[in-house]
């Protein structure tokens, strides 16, 4: 309504009287009766009983927890909603009785190289007995400031310990490497700032209105599930359980294309160089090789004062807060780029200035650091910041790693 007072006047359904609203003065005719529009409490009872009905049918069912299709998109420009969707349901529902849960923090490194099925039956082999359960909550381009909300709904699952898997690179603050992104916005909860405070009030406001209404936290999910059940598209298929060769993973990840990614490979292996492994990423990612070479260009060497070092201290404070045993885990390095003389993969002494930062900060709060960056050969790279999922290796001495600290 732009004006003030505004009133509408019918006949046609009563031919005898007429009937009117008044929007300014807060009354209501017809007929010549007077009728009082204001709710009543009853009204308002009813109306809280059924959002909370609403709420609970949608946030605590398959409702909005159920298989979806969108969750296994191949679509690079929708991955990070659905691991962040995929995330929240490890939170939200799932159900463990497992005496030992471990909950994996990171981005994409994480989420390739200790997947569910990868782990557990690694950590099973070492550690007979019990069960243990593995949520891997890794979202492909979380940066420190995602993980950091994303550690703020750990509570829902109670870990025994956390591993806050990272690379030297997250402590980037750049364009081609934000601190944090869709997946903070989507999953912000909490009743003061974080360490990133919000650019506008209206996201304070959207935050606090997250924490207190599960059905408007989970908004975005839910409407997406809906639709993916309403339209049914053709389900695309999952993210394999196992990985038995190299062409395995090509053929999911790059389709009609994973012939020739495979013979580049190939190529590589034949005569091991960090060109030819540029080579060979140029076939089927040449986007990731321009990444990280805009990520060289912007970056500046991390301190405990900047961004990411706050950040991370803010993240790593939490976990001790809440009582919970963690390991702050160094990513793999691929040592090819040892050979990057020219600089354009990686800047000189960032790796070590930045593990010098996450030490000192895990020191700072009683957290073991365990230092993986040379753990790995080249060729148990995917690319130059992921290592090859299950082929790799790296789930056994990370499963060592996990096994010691529930025993420490």
């Amino acid at each position: 309504m732009a004006g003030g007072a505004e009133r509408y006047t019918s006949c046609a359904s009563f031919p005898n009287a007429t009937a009117s609203l008044d929007l300014a003065g807060g009354r209501g005719y017809a007929g010549g009766v007077t009728r009082d529009p204001t709710p009543s409490p009853l009204t308002w009872a009813l109306a809280l009983v059924f959002l909370a009905l609403l709420d609970g049918v949608v946030t605590r069912t398959s409702v909005l927890w159920g298989p979806t299709a969108f969750e296994h998109t191949r679509d690079i420009r929708k991955v990070v909603f659905a691991q962040t969707y995929q995330a929240a349901r490890k939170l939200y529902a799932t159900t463990s009785a497992s005496p030992a849960r471990i909950a994996l923090l990171g981005n994409s490194r994480i989420w390739l190289a200790a997947r569910e099925t990868f782990l557990q039956p690694e950590l099973a082999r070492l550690a007979p007995g019990p069960e243990t359960s593995v949520y891997n909550l890794g979202i492909f381009g979380a940066g420190l400031g995602d993980m950091e909300v994303v550690s703020r709904h750990l509570g829902r699952v109670r870990p025994s310990l956390v591993v806050l898997a990272i690379g030297s690179s997250d402590l980037l603050a750049t364009p081609s490497s934000p601190l944090e992104g869709l997946p903070a916005r989507l999953l912000r909860v909490g009743w003061a700032d974080g360490p990133l405070p919000p650019r506008h009030a209206v996201d304070r406001l959207d935050r606090w209105a997250r924490t207190v209404w599960p059905l408007y936290r989970f908004h975005e999910f839910a409407r997406a599930a809906l639709e993916d059940r309403v339209v049914r598209p053709t389900r695309p298929e999952a993210f394999p359980d196992h990985v038995r060769s190299t062409r395995a993973i090509f053929a999911y990840m790059h389709g009609k294309q994973a012939a020739a990614v495979e013979q580049a490979y190939r190529a590589w292996r034949a005569r091991p160089s960090l060109a030819a492994f540029v080579d060979y990423l140029r076939v089927g990612s040449s986007g990731h090789v321009e990444m990280v070479r805009n990520r060289v260009r912007e970056a500046t060497l991390p301190s405990l004062e900047s961004p990411a070092g706050r950040v991370l201290d803010a993240l790593l404070a939490r976990l001790a807060a809440n009582g919970w045993r963690a390991v702050v885990l160094l990513m793999p390095e691929n040592p090819l780029l040892d050979g990057d003389v020219a600089g354009e993969y990686h800047v000189a002494g960032f790796s070590a200035a930045a593990a010098d930062v996450i030490r000192t900060l895990a020191a700072r709060h009683h957290f073991i650091l365990v230092d993986a960056r040379r753990w790995l050969p080249a060729e148990a790279f995917l690319d130059l910041d992921h290592v090859l999922p299950e082929l790799s290796g790296f789930q056994r001495p990370l499963a060592a790693e996990i096994v010691r600290a529930l025993r420490s």
